[in-house]
């Protein structure tokens, strides 16, 4: 800060001049009495402070000057000098204090500190960031490794459950029919032909017109009934099943739980409400809706791959469902389709699956005319 000569300068030189105040020099804890005093003008102006015990004196800079903000007292000015280390300066005198203030318009605060607003803003960006570090760092390390410590009768408790949570929330419907539950039982096990699992898979049909299907712990899938509509071919639908046992073998439903619910639960606790009804329902509803990462994506693809090509079915079965509906404009709001094209690798995918095919499509259909037209009325 920079003092030009004014008539306030001298205002203030004769303010002073009659003025005292106290200084504690950072080493005695004792007040000592000063007598203040301006020298020089302009950008050389100084502050005399002569110590009456001590029979000494200060010169301080008036550019140097800074406010001491936050103390207790509210009848005094505070006042540190950059040169002068931890000694503090103390105006009580009122006229005194008039004349300083309009001698140094805009006195910054020490440390460039400008009271509690930037302090309570600080903490509250720490308070941010440590709860980010917690949703985003901790609770997806913590999924990882309690997924690898759930039992098998844990984690196809806690998909039964799952499942439950999520028909009611979402007031959806079991679709059932014996020729229906024939058909997708006959694609089940024609893509889990080999698979050794801790648990036994539990296909579904829901009646629900989202173009989604969605693996749940524990074996649960469930197929919703707008992807069957939405689908040209049976093999389409087994495409997408063999992508969801993916994730099932994978167990990224399981580890998705755990996330999910561990998110819940510190939101919960934020806003009271840790293990209401509420909540129960939202880790219901965000486990089919959030997509899984790039890397387990992939995965399950690869395994979708690998299953469809082992059963004598069509891998590229998927991107000729995806193409045809990404050419169509249909479906990009809705569940599955909606995860896989907000990949930007969406059509590396579908050239994976084109490529994975490779003329291997030597069986059977996955199931025949009378099974796809009864899975097709599963839900009536």
């Amino acid at each position: 800060m920079t003092t030009q000569s004014s008539p306030r300068d001298a205002q203030f030189a004769a303010k002073l001049a009659l003025a005292y105040g106290e200084i504690l020099d950072g080493i005695r804890p004792a007040l000592q009495r000063v007598s203040l005093r301006l020298s020089g003008e302009g950008s050389q102006a100084t502050l005399e402070l002569r110590n009456s015990q001590t029979n000494t004196v200060e010169i301080w800079q008036l550019d140097g000057l800074r406010l001491v903000p936050d103390q207790a007292r509210s009848d005094a000015l505070v006042l540190a000098h950059l040169g002068s280390g931890d000694a503090r300066l103390i105006l009580r005198d009122h006229d005194a204090i008039r004349a300083l203030l309009a001698a140094c318009p805009g006195l910054p605060n020490l440390n460039g500190s400008r009271g509690i607003w930037p302090a309570l803003f600080g903490l509250g960006a720490a308070a941010l960031a440590a709860l980010a570090a917690i949703l985003f760092v901790l609770i997806p390390f913590m999924a990882d490794r309690g997924t690898d410590l759930i039992p098998p009768e844990a984690e196809v408790e806690l998909g039964r459950v799952s499942f439950e949570r999520l028909v009611s929330a979402m007031d959806l419907r079991e679709c059932k029919s014996l020729a229906g539950d024939a058909a997708l039982r006959q694609m089940q096990s024609r893509l889990s032909e080999g698979l050794t699992m801790p648990y036994p898979l539990q296909v579904r049909v829901v009646d629900d017109p989202a173009v989604n299907a969605f693996a749940l712990p524990g074996g649960q899938i469930a197929i919703n009934r707008g992807l069957i509509d939405a689908a040209e071919a049976p093999e389409e639908v087994a495409a997408v099943l063999a992508h969801e046992i993916g994730h099932v073998v994978n167990r990224d439903g399981t580890r998705g739980a755990l996330r999910t619910m561990g998110s819940f639960g510190i939101v919960g606790l934020l806003f009271g409400d840790a293990i209401g009804t509420s909540a129960a329902a939202g880790v219901a509803q965000q486990m089919i809706s959030s997509s899984y990462s790039r890397e387990a994506e992939i995965a399950a693809d690869a395994f979708a791959h690998r299953q469809m090509t082992r059963a004598g079915l069509p891998p590229s079965a998927l991107g000729d469902m995806f193409l045809r509906m990404q050419a169509q404009g249909l479906g990009q709001d809705m569940g599955v389709f909606r995860s896989i094209a907000s990949h930007p690798e969406f059509q590396d995918r579908i050239a994976a699956a084109m490529a994975a095919d490779a003329g291997t499509a030597t069986g059977a259909p996955v199931i025949d005319a009378a099974g796809w037209q009864a899975l097709q009325g599963v839900c009536g």
